[in-house]
């Protein structure tokens, strides 16, 4: 049953997908104004949505949380949709991204004097089109990190060898991600990063300040880093966003980091840097960020009482299992 269920799925999934790159750009745009709508009926996503908006511009006030929500839904549809529309059509990626110069150039010469690029992203404007457009802009090789699906075949389909990707895109999955980026490193690759997801403390994470609020995001970046400046492999950050412009146009914006990284106290000083580039892309364009993700899930033990009545309704106290690999490995023994 498992097997023709997936078949099925596959199907729907299949025609769908091969009818969206057969249409122009207006009309998957359409699909996205429709899918956002949709979106809206989810049960609990306004809710979040409203919530985190709330959370990060308290000065907002519901109306005006419910429609940058609203925005929100329909730019997530549309990163989806136009990026399976654009991978691997030369054309479609030249006619509606950019990397603007100089950055361009900065780029190109990070790569010809054989500098690893370790790009860093939050959930914002186009984040799926910027692995698109460096390794065709900058031509450079490059990371992907994905999910691997449950139904196989869709897991071919799109992170296998049904999809056509840019020359020099590697693709791994999650699971076992850094493996296959310090691998990636150690051939030349640049990485792709998104940063601003809830990593368990057990799994890397660290808490850093994101909209004045101590938030769990990944050590990714800093452990890549680390891991090329102890082999002797040249390497830069750079913190961007692929934000789109009024034209349509999506347009990369993309900074290092403000002081070289040995000067650096610690770890946790560069991470508190990354989050407030980051931070500044969100603000010069909130209707594009993902909001319906539960990005203040998570409150820290020995916060201060007013901090804490600032977190959304939805955030917990975790328990030891996500600071602990042991509570979390006892926790299973006793389940």
């Amino acid at each position: 049953m498992k097997k023709l269920r997936y078949i099925i799925e596959f199907a729907a999934v299949w025609c769908g997908y091969r009818v969206l790159r057969l249409l122009p750009h207006s009309a998957v745009k359409c699909i996205a104004r429709i899918g956002a709508f949709f979106f809206t009926l989810v049960p609990g996503a306004m809710r979040v949505a409203v919530a985190n908006i709330h959370t990060a511009f308290p000065e907002k006030n519901d109306a005006e949380c419910r429609r940058t929500a609203r925005k929100s839904f329909f730019h997530l549809v549309f990163n989806i949709s136009e990026f399976l529309w654009m991978s691997g059509n030369r054309k479609r990626i030249e006619r509606w991204t950019t990397i603007p110069e100089p950055l361009r150039g900065e780029l190109r010469r990070h790569v010809a004097e054989g500098r690893r690029i370790i790009f860093i992203n939050p959930h914002i404007g186009s984040w799926e089109g910027s692995g698109l457009m460096a390794p065709h802009f900058v031509e450079m090789n490059m990371v992907a990190v994905v999910k691997q699906m449950r139904n196989p075949y869709l897991d071919n389909l799109f992170n296998g060898s049904g999809r056509k990707l840019e020359p020099g895109v590697r693709l791994v999955y999650s699971k076992g991600a850094m493996r296959g980026a310090l691998k990636g490193l150690r051939d030349g690759f640049g990485i792709g990063i998104l940063i601003d997801q809830n990593t368990r403390v057990r799994d890397g994470g660290v808490f850093v300040d994101f909209f004045g609020l101590p938030c769990p995001c990944s050590s990714a970046p800093t452990v890549l880093v680390d891991y090329c400046r102890k082999n002797n492999i040249p390497v830069v950050i750079y913190i961007g966003a692929s934000l789109r412009e009024d034209n349509g146009m999506v347009a990369a914006r993309a900074v290092t980091l403000r002081h070289p990284y040995e000067e650096y106290p610690s770890a946790t000083a560069i991470l508190q840097e990354i989050l407030e580039v980051s931070e500044g892309y969100i603000r010069s364009k909130p209707e594009q960020y993902l909001w319906f993700y539960k990005r203040f899930q998570y409150i820290p033990h020995g916060i201060d009482e007013k901090l804490r009545r600032r977190y959304p309704y939805y955030a917990i106290e975790p328990g030891e299992r996500f600071y602990s690999r042991v509570a979390a490995a006892n926790n299973r023994e006793k389940d």
